[in-house]
């Protein structure tokens, strides 16, 4: 099974990147899988975004803290192959997990770090729970979160035990790819897919307003050339083989 991870997808240049790239490349993957909390104008994830990512040939979309930005995705949570994060407390709408089938079985599932962000409940326990009772003949977990050592903390403590672990939410790449000492493949963040000459995504003048005056300022996100970052995956005879980043840049 070769897979694609998209790292999160930030408002019109992510868009534009997954359209523009993603079905010259999409007949080498049996599963994509993109990070669209950020999609529908930088933050949330709407229906015209979801739409916009499932054309271009996006299998399953995951959220992160800004999943209930837009009412929209309520709809979506409910009908379409999106996912919220696993550790939210119960009742909350939605699924923490997705079971994708291509040829063999491939088991998504999002958790929400705690570190510097909403205090969730504890995804280590949440993924201990799922993984007792959900099997398939992979898994891959997606960590949303601030902080590199909870997130590499949460690949060790499931070494062995997943397929991969990828890290999203910070929109910087890392160059740590690698596979860990019982198997399991890592990377601390796969980065964005939007536009770089901007801070995060975000229009650069009203970011640097926030740190110059220490006053809040409108979110604007920023436009310019887009660039995808995503995380290419070979799993096969259920086991995780490599790990590779893979860039894209607008001509």
């Amino acid at each position: 099974m070769r897979l694609l991870f998209i790292g999160d997808v930030m408002a019109e240049p992510g868009l534009r990147a997954v359209s523009l790239h993603l079905p010259d490349i999409r007949d080498r993957y049996d599963l994509v899988i993109a990070n669209g909390e950020n999609a529908a104008r930088g933050k949330g994830l709407d229906k015209r975004s979801y739409r916009l990512l499932r054309e271009a040939g996006v299998d399953l979309i995951s959220l992160g803290n800004h999943a209930w930005d837009h009412k929209e995705v309520y709809e979506l949570l409910e009908k379409e192959p999106v996912v919220r994060a696993l550790n939210y407390p119960p009742g909350t709408p939605g699924k923490g997990f997705w079971r994708l089938e291509a040829g063999e079985s491939l088991l998504f599932v999002q958790v929400m770090g705690r570190i510097f962000m909403d205090p969730l409940d504890d995804p280590f326990r949440a993924l201990d729970a799922l993984l007792e009772r959900e099997k398939a003949d992979y898994v891959l977990v997606e960590v949303h979160a601030e902080a590199t050592s909870e997130k590499m903390a949460l690949a060790h403590y499931l070494d062995g035990r997943v397929s991969a672990v990828l890290g999203t939410h910070t929109h910087v790449p890392t160059l740590d790819a690698t596979r860990l000492p019982k198997g399991t493949l890592y990377q601390t963040d796969v980065g964005m897919t939007g536009t770089y000459q901007s801070i995060i995504g975000g229009e650069i003048e009203t970011f640097l307003a926030r740190f110059l005056t220490g006053r809040p300022q409108p979110f604007r996100a920023a436009e310019g050339k887009a660039r995808l970052h995503a995380t290419e995956l070979v799993l096969e005879g259920g086991r995780p083989l490599s790990i590779s980043p893979y860039v894209w840049e607008e001509p």
